[in-house]
């Protein structure tokens, strides 16, 4: 009894999965269809299409305008110094932006004495380099930014008309490092310790 039963239920579910659907057309008292009914049936087929795909860019049009989905996490802050050539960047963004990373940097060849007081003018950075970046399934990024000896300008841009690039100010001045604040001992005293 349970082998007929799994065999009739095998049976119709497989004719369903076979089977096609197909539709009806209006055809006039001698059977022969008529064109203009199927081109009309067509004519707002394609309508209704056409009005369904312009309400999905128009709602992907207002997704792309909120700000707050494009971020940077790291650096909070838009100027600061650091010791070391290397710092990270990271933030968020919708899924399959491509953000746009470009590094300029000037070194105080000139004596002018650059801080993040008295910044230099836009003649004196010089592009390093630009890297884009194509944010994940995860909706982050992150990239770490060579940097070199002075002000680095960092622009990050979101490849957005609606949202504005993001600039950073850092300042690399490895002269304050406790590395270079080691204390160098003449060889002569090494010399005198050895040999005791």
């Amino acid at each position: 009894m349970l082998k007929r039963i799994l065999a009739g239920v095998f049976i119709g579910a497989s004719i369903l999965a076979i089977s096609s659907f197909s539709y009806a057309t209006d055809t006039n008292e001698k059977g022969i269809i008529d064109k203009t009914k199927v081109e009309q049936a067509i004519m707002e087929q394609t309508k209704t299409e056409e009005t369904k795909a312009e309400s999905k860019i128009e709602s992907t049009v207002e997704e792309e305008i909120d700000i707050s989905k494009y971020r940077i996490i790291r650096p909070e802050k838009s100027a600061y110094t650091i010791e070391e050539k290397v710092d990270f960047v990271n933030g968020i963004a919708p899924v399959d932006t491509t953000v746009t990373i470009e590094i300029y940097g000037t070194t105080d060849l000139t004596r002018k004495n650059f801080n993040l007081l008295k910044l230099p003018s836009e003649d004196d950075y010089i592009e390093v380099y630009t890297d884009d970046i194509l944010v994940g399934n995860s909706g982050t990024f992150s990239k770490q930014l060579e940097l070199v000896t002075g002000i680095n300008k960092i622009i990050i841009n979101f490849n957005r008309d609606e949202v504005p690039s993001i600039e950073i100010i850092i300042f690399v001045n490895p002269s304050n490092s406790t590395t270079s604040r080691e204390v160098k001992r003449p060889e002569k005293l090494l010399e005198m310790i050895i040999q005791n």
